[in-house]
Protein backbone atom coordinates (compact mmCIF):
# COMPACT_ATOMS: atom_id res chain seq x y z
CA UNK A 1 0.00 0.00 0.00
CA UNK A 2 2.81 2.56 0.88
CA UNK A 3 4.55 2.11 -2.82
CA UNK A 4 1.05 2.36 -4.13
CA UNK A 5 0.73 5.67 -1.91
CA UNK A 6 4.14 6.72 -3.36
CA UNK A 7 3.12 6.64 -6.91
CA UNK A 8 -0.16 8.26 -6.37
CA UNK A 9 2.17 11.40 -4.32
CA UNK A 10 3.93 11.20 -7.14
CA UNK A 11 1.43 11.38 -10.11
CA UNK A 12 0.03 14.29 -8.29
CA UNK A 13 2.93 15.80 -7.95
CA UNK A 14 3.61 15.68 -11.68
CA UNK A 15 0.15 17.34 -12.54
CA UNK A 16 0.21 19.92 -9.84
CA UNK A 17 4.11 21.02 -11.50
CA UNK A 18 2.28 21.10 -15.26
CA UNK A 19 -0.43 22.86 -13.89
CA UNK A 20 1.91 25.32 -12.18
CA UNK A 21 3.94 25.36 -15.14
CA UNK A 22 0.70 26.59 -17.04
CA UNK A 23 -0.11 29.16 -14.77
CA UNK A 24 3.29 30.47 -14.52
CA UNK A 25 3.70 31.06 -17.90
CA UNK A 26 0.51 34.04 -17.93
CA UNK A 27 -1.39 31.15 -19.61
CA UNK A 28 -4.94 31.36 -17.94
CA UNK A 29 -7.54 31.03 -19.95
CA UNK A 30 -8.05 28.59 -23.12
CA UNK A 31 -7.69 31.49 -25.43
CA UNK A 32 -3.76 32.39 -23.87
CA UNK A 33 -3.16 28.56 -24.35
CA UNK A 34 -4.45 27.78 -27.71
CA UNK A 35 -2.85 31.38 -28.80
CA UNK A 36 0.87 30.29 -26.84
CA UNK A 37 0.50 26.49 -28.43
CA UNK A 38 -0.03 28.02 -32.13
CA UNK A 39 2.93 30.74 -31.26
CA UNK A 40 5.42 27.98 -30.17
CA UNK A 41 4.34 25.47 -33.06
CA UNK A 42 4.97 28.21 -35.54
CA UNK A 43 8.13 29.29 -33.72
CA UNK A 44 9.95 26.35 -34.02
CA UNK A 45 7.72 23.41 -35.30
CA UNK A 46 10.88 20.44 -34.37
CA UNK A 47 10.67 21.69 -30.99
CA UNK A 48 7.04 22.00 -30.21
CA UNK A 49 7.15 18.04 -31.46
CA UNK A 50 10.00 16.55 -29.91
CA UNK A 51 8.49 18.12 -26.52
CA UNK A 52 4.78 16.67 -27.22
CA UNK A 53 6.45 13.55 -27.78
CA UNK A 54 8.58 13.64 -24.38
CA UNK A 55 6.14 15.36 -22.30
CA UNK A 56 3.38 13.12 -23.70
CA UNK A 57 5.19 10.09 -23.24
CA UNK A 58 6.13 10.81 -19.24
CA UNK A 59 2.42 11.94 -18.44
CA UNK A 60 0.95 8.41 -20.55
CA UNK A 61 3.70 6.79 -18.29
CA UNK A 62 2.85 8.54 -15.39
CA UNK A 63 -1.41 8.01 -15.90
CA UNK A 64 -0.78 4.05 -16.65
CA UNK A 65 1.58 2.84 -15.03
CA UNK A 66 0.49 -0.07 -12.41
CA UNK A 67 -3.01 0.57 -14.12
CA UNK A 68 -1.49 -0.83 -17.64
CA UNK A 69 0.30 -4.19 -18.07
CA UNK A 70 1.62 -2.68 -21.27
CA UNK A 71 2.88 0.05 -19.85
CA UNK A 72 6.02 -1.16 -17.93
CA UNK A 73 8.77 1.49 -18.80
CA UNK A 74 8.95 5.15 -20.09
CA UNK A 75 10.08 3.68 -23.49
CA UNK A 76 6.69 1.25 -23.63
CA UNK A 77 5.32 4.79 -23.18
CA UNK A 78 7.74 6.63 -25.64
CA UNK A 79 6.90 3.94 -28.47
CA UNK A 80 2.94 4.35 -27.86
CA UNK A 81 2.88 8.15 -28.10
CA UNK A 82 5.30 8.19 -30.77
CA UNK A 83 2.90 6.23 -33.09
CA UNK A 84 0.05 8.41 -32.18
CA UNK A 85 1.87 11.03 -34.15
CA UNK A 86 2.15 8.66 -36.87
CA UNK A 87 0.28 5.81 -38.18
CA UNK A 88 -1.29 5.28 -35.16
CA UNK A 89 -0.10 1.29 -34.91
CA UNK A 90 1.38 0.43 -31.56
CA UNK A 91 0.24 -3.13 -29.41
CA UNK A 92 -0.64 -0.28 -26.66
CA UNK A 93 -3.44 1.08 -26.27
CA UNK A 94 -4.70 3.59 -23.15
CA UNK A 95 -6.70 2.28 -20.26
CA UNK A 96 -7.23 5.05 -17.86
CA UNK A 97 -9.06 8.42 -18.41
CA UNK A 98 -5.97 10.44 -18.42
CA UNK A 99 -4.11 8.25 -20.77
CA UNK A 100 -6.92 8.27 -22.66
CA UNK A 101 -7.29 12.33 -22.88
CA UNK A 102 -3.21 12.17 -23.17
CA UNK A 103 -3.72 10.11 -26.04
CA UNK A 104 -7.10 11.46 -27.92
CA UNK A 105 -4.54 15.12 -27.63
CA UNK A 106 -1.53 13.36 -28.99
CA UNK A 107 -3.48 11.71 -32.08
CA UNK A 108 -5.79 14.67 -33.01
CA UNK A 109 -2.77 17.08 -33.51
CA UNK A 110 0.15 15.05 -33.74
CA UNK A 111 0.62 14.11 -37.51
CA UNK A 112 -0.13 17.50 -38.05
CA UNK A 113 2.88 18.28 -35.79
CA UNK A 114 4.48 15.30 -37.32
CA UNK A 115 3.76 17.25 -40.78
CA UNK A 116 5.39 20.17 -40.18
CA UNK A 117 8.60 18.76 -38.36
CA UNK A 118 10.58 20.28 -40.87
CA UNK A 119 9.09 23.35 -42.40
CA UNK A 120 11.46 26.15 -41.42
CA UNK A 121 10.21 27.92 -38.34
CA UNK A 122 7.58 30.80 -38.90
CA UNK A 123 8.02 30.42 -42.33
CA UNK A 124 5.06 32.12 -44.06
CA UNK A 125 3.38 29.78 -45.93
CA UNK A 126 3.68 29.09 -49.56
CA UNK A 127 1.39 31.23 -52.50
CA UNK A 128 -0.94 28.61 -54.36
CA UNK A 129 -0.19 28.58 -57.93
CA UNK A 130 -2.35 29.94 -60.23
CA UNK A 131 -3.43 26.70 -61.97
CA UNK A 132 -4.33 25.80 -58.29
CA UNK A 133 -6.59 28.66 -57.49
CA UNK A 134 -8.50 28.29 -60.93
CA UNK A 135 -8.73 24.58 -59.92
CA UNK A 136 -10.46 25.87 -56.53
CA UNK A 137 -12.54 28.41 -58.48
CA UNK A 138 -13.62 25.64 -60.48
CA UNK A 139 -14.74 23.35 -57.46
CA UNK A 140 -16.36 26.51 -55.87
CA UNK A 141 -18.81 26.98 -59.46
CA UNK A 142 -19.52 23.13 -59.39
CA UNK A 143 -20.48 23.44 -55.95
CA UNK A 144 -22.52 26.80 -56.43
CA UNK A 145 -24.39 25.11 -59.61
CA UNK A 146 -25.52 21.92 -57.67
CA UNK A 147 -26.36 23.87 -54.73
CA UNK A 148 -28.58 25.74 -57.39
CA UNK A 149 -30.17 22.83 -58.44
CA UNK A 150 -30.66 21.18 -55.26
CA UNK A 151 -32.61 24.66 -54.47
CA UNK A 152 -34.56 24.55 -57.46
CA UNK A 153 -35.48 20.88 -57.12
CA UNK A 154 -37.52 21.77 -53.82
CA UNK A 155 -39.72 24.06 -55.43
Amino acid sequence: MAAGATRAARSEAAALAVAGALAGSGLTTYRDLKAGLKEAMAKDPFDATVITVVAGAFLFYVAERGKNPKVQTYWDALVFISTCLSVGYSDIFARTPAGQAIATAVMTFGPAMSGAIFESPGAPAPEPSAEMLAVQHAIVDKLDAILSELKASRS
